[in-house]
């Protein structure tokens, strides 16, 4: 290993990830660190090319699998910072799904977001407990100082209503149907059955969420509405709402960029009703057609809950008038509770966290016996690699265009990210920091292999 550690984050989703990473590599460079951001579809060109000592996946998942026990035969340590992190119906499931989907028995590093994830994994012998730490998710720091400071201006300024939306598996974005979404549920964990009734119950949950949002936006005519679908699903399917004088749909920034700036946020089963409550602003949950499959208890239980269509009318004008009552005190309570459980602490100081960590791995694990043949890839996973090292980046790719699908050409743009974007959220961190360090994003270098290397990996360098 060389003197300085060098670390690869990868990159699942830049527009819900992107700046959570950065500011990850910022905290490992001023710790020495050579951090390299690497977009996931890259990965098993870039990783193998640039040979990290350790490399921070997104998931362990039986799409990755191979390539996990590729890093691990080639000697580079392997870490999951999981960008779903609280995803599941519960802890407990979520542990055994990440137990029986992918291979966290290989990894030296698995990064949970909070205590309750933490004591799912003991409890269903996920991830050995010496190698299992609570971090939380570097992405949430910036709802607490300094990197609250960092966090972009909304591009229409402040005082809107926001409309989440969380359909992608009957919107998707990427992909062309639900059929495909229900075979990707089934093979990240979820029984056949629940992933057909999930699909169904938010098949009819999207066109009510929208349904709604139109009405909210006409009955509110006076009042900036912005909706802001999930990252994966398909945005020209609100163009419904769009067309309203006062709403807008907008898929660009990130979750916290916009509910900074909202007076209220409408939702149902997102995520970001906790977001909201970590930047206080109220959380109002669409609840009549709610179901058992859909709903996510801590979302849900965060939030204010409108029974009806009329119900959710008067919390928003409630919300505008600022009238609105204090919370229930169970309400209240649940919201303090369940930062520790889903995501250690809202400090700002997940992203230090990981790093500790991840340098703490690279110190004990250093010269362990190498893995087990048993461990090896698959021959599938042998042959793509033996692929990739042969004919090289440039060349598999103009193979991959020539016969891939529009829809997964689609997919990979779509998880694209520059060196200008990486530049930009840098320089936020920058101002916003108090250690008062500059650093830049530059192309990738100590390649070990350039003709593997994407060119689409980014490191930073600091600015003396």
């Amino acid at each position: 290993m060389a003197d300085r550690p060098h670390v690869c984050l990868v990159v699942d989703n830049p527009l819900r990830d992107l700046e959570g990473l950065v500011l990850l590599a910022r905290e490992l460079s001023t710790r020495g660190v050579q951090a390299t951001l690497v977009p996931m579809y890259e990965q098993g060109f870039d990783v193998p090319a640039l040979r990290p000592d350790l490399v921070l996946v997104n998931y362990t998942r039986p799409n990755n699998a191979d390539l996990i026990k590729s890093y691990k035969s080639a000697g580079i340590l392997v870490g999951v910072l999981d960008t779903e992190g609280i995803g599941g119906k519960n802890a407990d499931q979520f542990a055994s799904m990440v137990k029986s989907a992918g291979c966290p028995d290989l990894v030296d590093l698995y990064c949970v977001w909070g205590q309750a994830q933490y004591a799912a994994f003991l409890r269903q012998d996920t991830v050995a407990a010496d190698r299992l730490h609570a971090t939380g998710c570097p992405r949430y720091d910036f709802c607490a100082p300094p990197w609250r400071a960092a966090l972009p201006k909304p591009s229409v300024g402040s005082g809107y209503v926001l409309i989440n939306t969380n359909f992608p598996t009957v919107n998707p974005r990427f992909s062309g149907s639900s059929s495909h979404e229900e075979e990707s549920m089934v093979e990240a964990g979820f029984e056949r059955e629940f992933a057909r009734r999930f699909i169904a119950d938010g098949a009819h949950a999207y066109r009510s969420a929208l349904d709604m949002a139109i009405k909210l936006a006409q009955h509110f005519s006076d009042v900036q509405f912005v909706l802001r679908p999930h990252p994966f699903e398909n945005i020209s399917s609100y163009d419904a709402f769009a067309t309203l004088p006062n709403a807008k749909v907008i898929q660009s920034g990130t979750s916290l960029e916009w509910i900074s700036g909202a007076r209220l946020l409408v939702h149902q089963n997102c995520s970001t009703a906790i977001e909201a409550t970590m930047l206080n602003v109220e959380p109002l949950s669409m609840e009549w057609f709610n179901t058992p499959a859909l709903r996510l208890d801590a979302a849900t239980r965060v939030s204010r809950g409108a029974a009806r269509e009329a119900e959710m009318i008067e919390l928003v004008r409630q919300g505008l008038e600022d009238r609105m009552p204090p919370v229930p005190a169970k309400t209240a309570t649940f919201r303090r509770e369940i930062l520790s459980e889903l995501y250690t602490a809202v400090d700002g100081a997940s992203s230090a966290r990981v790093s500790e960590v991840v340098l703490a791995t690279i110190s004990a694990r250093r010269g362990e016996a190498p893995m087990p043949t048993s461990a090896r890839p698959s021959v599938r996973g042998m042959a793509a690699a033996a692929v990739r090292r042969s004919l090289g980046h440039k060349t598999s790719s103009l193979l991959r265009r020539a016969y891939s699908s529009a829809e997964s050409e689609r997919r990979r743009d779509g998880k694209a990210f520059g060196i200008e974007t990486v530049n930009s959220i840098l320089k936020r961190l920058d101002g916003a920091s108090v250690d008062g360090r500059r650093f830049v994003a530059r192309p990738a270098a100590n390649v070990r292999m350039k003709r593997m290397l994407s060119g689409a990996s980014v490191q930073l360098a600091e600015l003396n």
